[in-house]
């Protein structure tokens, strides 16, 4: 094995945190079998005092991310900020500097993502973003590559875990919307201020990213048509329960007679899936 790759890690919330934690826990099983030892060389942060749920050196914490970036013993990037800026800049200075992303920034994404690919492009560098769309499946691979030949008419799926845990806990134990969405704050799924999940923000953003990687199109995330779950109450799962159907926030692309439809809807899906 060859000298380590040293990450710096931009984040360090609800998403960094937990990739910290993982690199620290599990790294020597990621060496054997990727066969590169990666080793946590900065982590930038907006309070180096605030407590957090996974343990760090003092000396790797920073509030200077742009010196994360510019800092030529650092290998690999992996943003996870969130937002537009500074995520935007940062990750350009980054791709600029010669050395490769990892994001999980599907706003950003969204938006300026054909941007960021152009300039990882003229860099000769790599912009990843497996984990920032259905990470967990995974998806984003398959469709630039497995199926880059194939013609693709439909992708529809739930593609928010946080609506989809408040949805089932609302069907299945007669939860209400509000104890659903703080029982979700509480366990970390769900963000201090929800909006961007609950009213269908985060997976609009995810759509106009599938839509763009599916059809070859330039899709952005005010493209898309949403709904959010934010209104729903147990009398509409009720009600769909005794139609024998359940709840669901989908994100749905579709291609047909050369225009492309994206939208991200609450839907009524026979138990598990939408025929």
């Amino acid at each position: 094995m060859g000298q380590p790759v040293r990450v710096g890690i931009l984040g360090c919330g609800n998403v960094g945190g937990p990739l910290v934690e993982l690199l620290q826990r599990r790294g020597d099983e990621i060496a054997a079998r990727t066969g590169l030892q990666l080793e946590i060389a900065a982590v930038a942060v907006r309070s180096a005092s605030k407590e957090r749920s996974v343990a760090l050196r003092d000396d790797l914490l920073t509030t200077d991310a742009a010196a994360v970036v510019g800092d030529p013993s650092i290998d690999v990037i992996v943003e996870l900020i969130g937002g537009v800026e500074p995520a935007r800049s940062l990750i350009t200075k980054a791709l600029e500097s010669g050395k490769p992303v990892v994001t999980g920034n599907k706003e950003l994404l969204a938006n300026f993502g054909a941007e960021l690919f152009e300039t990882a492009h003229v860099a000769g560098v790599d912009l990843l973003f497996e984990a920032a769309v259905a990470g967990g499946i995974p998806l984003i691979r398959p469709l630039r590559e497995s199926l880059a030949g194939e013609r693709i008419n439909r992708v529809m799926g739930i593609v928010n875990g946080t609506t989809n845990y408040i949805l089932t806990r609302m069907t299945e134990e007669g939860v209400s919307y509000g104890d659903a969405l703080a029982e979700a704050q509480s366990l970390g799924y769900a963000e201090r201020d929800p909006t961007a999940d609950v009213e269908g923000f985060d997976a609009g953003a995810k759509a106009a990213i599938i839509a763009s990687i599916a059809f070859g199109a330039r899709v952005v995330a005010g493209d898309v048509y949403h709904e959010g779950i934010s209104g729903i109450t147990e009398a509409d799962i009720a009600y769909a329960k005794r139609l024998g159907y359940v709840v669901k926030l989908l994100a749905i692309i579709e291609s047909a007679d050369n225009s492309i439809g994206v939208r991200r809807r609450r839907c009524a899906c026979i138990r598990r899936w939408c025929p």
